[in-house]
């Protein structure tokens, strides 16, 4: 689910009131993505306008600034907060699905927040962030979870959205003061928008409310959170937005697409780099996997996953270690302490 709102307080409320107006907090889990507000800002934030924290919740923050400890003692216990590198967006994959994993099965319903793509394409280019929601979205919906993605529609051009549009089930757009507000469904071939405004106190603080803003978007996407099971988010998308391969031997697809039709009906294989395949694969297998095994999931030559596990090591993407006649691939971050170097154990006998 896209939201249109601005980068302000306002927009940010109106993300947290969204998050909350699907479920109950003490029957949700949150993973939420945040880039420019540090975790400890999004629980004050939420205990000012929600309250009650949801049942789980989960932090992956994209930061370069490191954190002292005291920046986060708002940050009550059993909270967990992974912090990745903004600049590579796929590193948050890895422990949202970690998370995601953990929760499956306990009962309670799973959603996750990204605040904000905005700040995302700050950091990175628009093909690279298309790849990386484009499984980031496949992932959530793998998961039975639903995702919330913000952005503020006056910062990016017209094209920009609507091929971002493309890969969600609906889109919530919300005016500046936050007091009107539109749901249009996007997904397969169904096109309905429900229109809403209305005024509300600016301190909603009760999600559960048959009331007011808040039960007026639950009401509204009730449809797009109950919808047919076998509903794919739309995965069309302007031309541009497709990724070169840098070998020939990626792999076939049964379908050649033609010169004029950008990603539309490319396999998802296909809107990835190698480098993306190989990060994806990893974490679909825990963050590590055998050197072989890569070479089996992907058809290429030895030779050729050689050379491009070389190139993602010497990045720092990936490790790998000798284990008898093979390697084992860690993914950066998921490397076992005795293949760290002093320096990174950190500390000295």
């Amino acid at each position: 689910m896209l939201l249109l709102a601005p980068l302000t307080p306002t927009g940010n409320r109106t993300c947290l009131e969204l998050l909350a107006s699907t479920t109950p907090p003490g029957e949700a889990n949150v993973a939420a993505v945040t880039y420019t507000p540090p975790p400890e800002t999004w629980i004050s934030d939420w205990k000012a306008h929600i309250d009650e924290l949801p049942a789980e919740l989960a932090f992956i923050h994209a930061n370069t600034v490191d954190t002292e400890d005291e920046e986060t003692s708002g940050i009550p216990p059993g909270v967990s907060v992974s912090r990745v590198d903004p600049n590579q967006p796929m590193d948050i994959i890895a422990p949202l699905s970690e998370r995601l994993t953990r929760w499956k099965g306990n009962g309670n319903r799973t959603l996750v927040s990204v605040q904000t793509l905005t700040i995302l394409l700050e950091y990175v280019d628009f093909d690279t962030a298309f790849r990386y929601l484009h499984i980031l979205t496949h992932r959530v919906q793998a998961a039975d979870a639903i995702g919330f993605y913000h952005m503020d529609p006056d910062i990016h051009d017209e094209e920009t959205i609507n091929t971002l549009k493309s890969l969600f089930d609906a889109v919530v757009e919300v005016s500046d003061d936050g007091e009107s507000w539109s749901v249009t469904e996007t997904y397969g071939d169904q096109s309905a928008t429900s229109e809403h405004a209305q005024s509300h106190d600016t301190d909603v603080s009760v999600p559960d409310s048959e009331t007011g803003l808040v039960a007026s978007i639950r009401d509204s996407l009730s449809g797009v959170l109950s919808g047919p099971s076998d509903s794919q988010p739309s995965e069309v998308a302007a031309e541009g937005a497709t990724a070169e391969s840098d070998d020939s031997d990626a792999g076939d697809s049964d379908e050649e697409p033609s010169p004029d039709s950008g990603v539309e009906g490319l396999p998802e294989e296909a809107m990835l780099t190698d480098e993306d395949r190989i990060r994806e694969l990893l974490t679909q297998y825990g963050g590590r996997m055998k050197q072989a095994d890569v070479t089996e999931e992907t058809d290429w030559s030895k030779s050729t996953v050689s050379r491009k596990l070389s190139k993602m090591e010497e990045k720092g993407l990936i490790t790998r270690v000798q284990v008898g006649r093979g390697n084992l691939v860690f993914l950066s971050g998921y490397e076992p302490e005795t293949a760290k170097s002093p320096f990174e154990q950190g500390g000295t006998d």
